[in-house]
C-alpha cells in the first residue's frame, strides 16, 4: 500500500504548473494574524496549519498508532491525549498498574482492598465477606478498587485550581457554548483555564488499562455461575453478579462486573455526582442494554418525543472523571437522548464492545465525543449501526478528542438528517450534524470576541463495505480550528452528504478523509466537499486506490475559497467525475480592496493513475492534462487565487 510520503515527490511538480512549492504554497502568517482569535489549539491543528502539504504524512502517522491499538483502550486513550498536547505515556518504562496486579493475586484481595477503603472513611458500613463470588472475579474486582485508590490524587490534582468545585460540576451539565451571556461565558472560560487535564488522563489511562486487564480475569467465569454480592461506598455502589438477567437501575455506581445474562443498565457508566468520580462496568456476555431511560429500550432516540431532554448525561459518559464500560460479546444495543456512549466532558470516558452486531443510537455529544476530555468508542468486530444527530460518531470540541473506532464488519453510520431538529444555517432543509469526525470550535467573533479552538475529532473504520450519510458539516469536517479525520482501511463503500462533507473546512479549520481502497462511492449535492478549504480553512480528500465515483458540487474535488486550500488526490483507477462550478482544481476570487487579495486561496485537484472520465463543461479537465486555473494573479503565485488541475 502507498504511504502518505510518497506523494511528495509528485506534489512539488504540481505545484510547479503555477510555479508554486511545498514552501511557498502556505497560508501567510502575516495575513492571519488579523483573522485568528482563539485559545486552546491543539499541537496537531497547529502543525497541520502551518505546513498544509504534510498533513497527509502527520495523519498517517497517528491513523498507523490507532490501527494497532485494538482492545487497548488505554492506549488510544494516550494517543488522544498527545494529539491535543495533553498525553502522557504511561507505559514508556513498563506497566504502570504491575504492583496492583500481583496485589489483587493475592488470596484475600478484594477483602483487603475494601477494608483499606473503609480506613479512608469511603466505606461507612460492614463489609461482608465475598467467598461466595468466584475467585477470578474477586480478583478483577479487587484490581480495579485498588487503582481506583492510587489515583484519586490525579483527578484532585487536575481540579485542584477550581476555586468553586460543586457549582461548577452543575454549571458544565448545563452550558451552553452558543449563549450570548458574558458572565456566564467568562465563568465557563475561567474554569476551562483553571483545570490541567494531564492528571485526570494520566489516572484515566491506568483505570482503563486496569478495567481490560480485569475484563480479561473475568471473561472465563461461566455464565452460569450464579453469585451476588455488593457494598455501599461514597465514591458509589460495587456489585458483583452472575448467573442471571439483572436490570442496574440509576444510581452512582463505581464498579460492576456482571458475568451472566441478558442485562440492563441505566445511566452506567457515567459520574452521577462530584463524588462518584470513578465509575467502571464490565459485562462479559449477553445481549445487553445500555439506556438512558426505559422508554428507550424498544423506541429509537429519532422516534422518542422526550429525545431533547438536558441536565443529566447518559450511560457511557464521564464528567469531572473518569468512567468505563467494556462488554464482552452479545447482540447489545446501547441508546442515550443524554450525552453518553463514550462521551467525555472535562473527563475521560471509554466504552468497549468485544463482538457482535450492535446497535448505537444517540442524541447529541456521544458516540466518542470530548470537551476538555477524551471520549473513546471502540467495537472490535460485527456489522454495527451508529445513528445520532449533532456531534456524535467522532466530535472533539474545545481541548477535547473524541473517537469512534471500529475495527470490522460492514458497518452503517448515519448523521441523522431527516428529523430537523439542529436546522442548520446553510439550509433550513438539513440538521447541522458536526459528525463522523468532526472538530468544532465556537466561534464568537459576532458574540463576546472569546472564540476557542475546536478539538479533534475521529472516525476511523478499519474493515469492511460501509456507509457513511450525514447532512451538513461531516466525515472529516474541521470548523474554527478543529480537525476531523475520518478514515477507512478497506471496502466499497458509500459517502453521502450534503455541504461541508467529505473533507472539508470552515474558519481556519482541517477537514480530513482518507480511503485506503476500495471501488468507492462519493455523493455530496449541495457545496463544499471533497477537498474543500474555506477561510483559511484546508480541506482534504485522499483516496488511495480503487474504480471510485465523485459527484460533486460547486466548491468540491481540489477546491479553495476565502483564502481557503483544498487539496483532492487520488492515488490510483479508473475514476468518474461529476461536478460543476468552482471544482476540479480551481479557486474563488478574493474581495478587492482588502487584507484577503493578497492571500494564497489554491483549489489542487491530483489524479496520479488510471483512464478517468471528467464533465465535459469541465473544459480544463482531461486525463494527462496539467493546468494551472488563474482566479486573480496577485504580486507573486503565493498572493494569488487560483487552482491547479493535475493528471498523470
Amino acid at each position: 500500500m502507498q504511504s502518505a510520503p510518497s506523494l511528495d515527490a509528485d506534489l512539488d511538480v504540481a505545484l510547479g504548473t503555477a510555479s508554486l512549492s511545498a514552501k511557498t504554497a502556505q497560508f501567510d502568517p502575516n495575513l492571519l494574524r488579523f483573522f485568528r482569535q482563539s485559545e486552546f489549539s491543539t499541537p496537531t491543528f497547529e502543525a497541520m496549519h502551518e505546513n498544509v502539504w504534510r498533513g497527509p504524512f502527520i495523519a498517517d502517522n497517528w491513523r498507523r498508532q490507532f490501527a494497532v491499538s485494538g482492545g487497548k483502550p488505554n492506549e488510544s486513550l494516550a494517543a488522544a491525549g498527545r494529539m491535543i498536547g495533553l498525553g502522557t505515556r504511561r507505559t514508556l518504562l513498563g506497566n504502570p498498574i504491575a504492583a496492583a496486579e500481583e496485589a489483587a493475586k493475592k488470596t484475600g484481595a478484594l477483602k483487603a482492598v475494601l477494608e483499606r477503603m473503609k480506613s479512608q472513611g469511603i466505606i461507612k458500613g460492614e463489609i461482608l465477606d465475598p467467598a461466595e463470588v468466584p475467585e477470578t472475579v474477586q480478583q478483577a474486582a479487587a484490581l480495579v478498587l485498588q487503582v481506583a485508590l492510587e489515583t484519586i490524587n490525579y483527578r484532585r490534582a487536575a481540579f485542584e485550581g477550581v476555586t468553586d468545585f460543586a457549582n461548577s460540576y452543575q454549571r458544565m451539565l448545563d452550558y451552553d457554548p452558543e449563549s450570548d451571556d458574558p458572565l456566564a461565558n467568562r465563568r465557563a472560560l475561567e474554569l476551562f483555564r483553571s483545570v490541567d487535564m494531564r492528571y485526570l488522563f494520566a489516572g484515566a489511562h491506568d483505570i482503563t488499562l486496569a478495567a481490560t486487564q480485569a475484563q480479561a480475569l473475568v471473561q472465563a467465569t461461566s455464565p452460569t455461575t450464579t453469585f451476588s454480592y455488593s457494598v455501599s461506598t461514597d465514591w458509589g455502589v460495587v456489585v458483583l453478579s452472575g448467573g442471571g438477567n439483572t436490570a442496574y437501575p440509576e444510581g452512582p455506581v463505581l464498579l460492576i462486573i456482571d458475568t451472566g445474562g441478558a442485562d440492563s443498565y441505566l445511566n452506567v457508566p457515567s459520574n452521577q455526582s462530584l463524588a462518584n468520580w470513578v465509575s467502571v462496568v464490565i459485562d462479559t456476555s449477553g445481549n445487553d442494554k445500555y439506556l438512558s431511560l426505559p422508554a428507550l429500550a424498544d423506541t429509537p432516540v429519532d422516534k422518542f418525543d422526550g429525545r431533547r431532554g438536558k441536565g443529566k448525561f447518559g450511560p457511557g459518559s464521564a464528567l469531572f472523571g473518569v468512567s468505563v464500560g467494556i462488554d464482552g460479546g452479545g447482540e447489545d444495543v446501547y441508546r442515550s437522548h443524554r450525552p453518553g456512549l463514550g462521551s467525555a466532558t472535562m473527563g475521560a470516558a471509554v466504552l468497549l464492545d468485544a463482538g457482535g452486531d450492535d446497535v448505537y443510537d444517540a442524541y447529541a455529544d456521544s458516540l466518542g465525543y470530548g470537551k476538555f476530555g477524551i471520549g473513546v468508542l471502540e467495537d472490535l468486530s460485527g456489522k454495527d449501526r451508529y445513528s445520532g444527530f449533532s456531534q456524535v460518531e467522532g466530535c472533539g470540541q474545545t481541548s477535547g478528542c473524541g473517537m469512534l473506532l471500529d475495527r470490522a464488519g460492514d458497518d452503517v453510520y448515519v448523521a441523522n438528517d431527516t428529523v430537523l431538529d439542529f436546522a442548520s444555517p446553510q439550509s433550513k432543509d438539513h440538521n447541522a450534524n458536526m459528525s463522523q469526525g468532526a472538530g468544532n470550535g465556537r466561534r464568537a467573533d459576532y458574540l463576546d470576541g472569546h472564540s476557542l479552538s475546536g478539538g479533534i475529532g475521529i472516525l476511523y473504520d478499519q474493515g469492511g463495505a460501509d456507509m457513511y450519510s450525514c447532512g451538513i458539516f461531516g466525515q472529516g469536517v474541521g470548523y474554527w480550528e478543529g480537525i476531523g479525520f475520518l478514515w477507512d482501511s478497506e471496502g466499497n463503500d458509500t459517502y453521502s452528504g450534503q455541504w461541508y462533507a467529505q473533507g472539508a473546512s470552515a474558519h481556519f479549520a482541517i477537514g480530513y478523509l482518507e480511503d485506503e481502497g476500495g471501488d468507492d462511492l462519493y455523493l455530496a449535492p449541495m457545496n463544499m466537499a471533497m477537498g474543500a478549504g474555506h477561510d483559511f480553512g484546508t480541506g482534504y480528500l485522499v483516496d488511495r486506490g480503487g474504480n471510485d465515483k465523485y459527484r460533486g458540487p460547486n466548491l468540491s474535488l481540489g477546491a479553495g475559497n476565502a483564502n481557503g486550500i483544498g487539496w483532492f488526490v487520488d492515488l490510483r483507477g479508473d475514476d468518474t467525475y461529476d461536478s460543476s462550478g468552482v471544482t476540479l482544481g480551481k479557486a474563488a476570487e478574493a474581495p478587492k480592496g482588502t487584507l484577503r487579495e493578497r492571500g494564497l486561496c489554491l483549489g489542487l485537484f491530483m489524479d496520479l493513475g488510471g483512464k478517468d472520465m471528467f464533465p465535459a463543461q469541465a473544459t480544463w479537465a482531461k486525463d494527462a492534462t496539467r493546468i494551472a486555473n488563474w482566479t486573480d494573479r496577485g504580486p507573486s503565485p503565493a498572493e494569488s487565487q487560483l487552482g491547479i488541475f493535475w493528471d498523470r
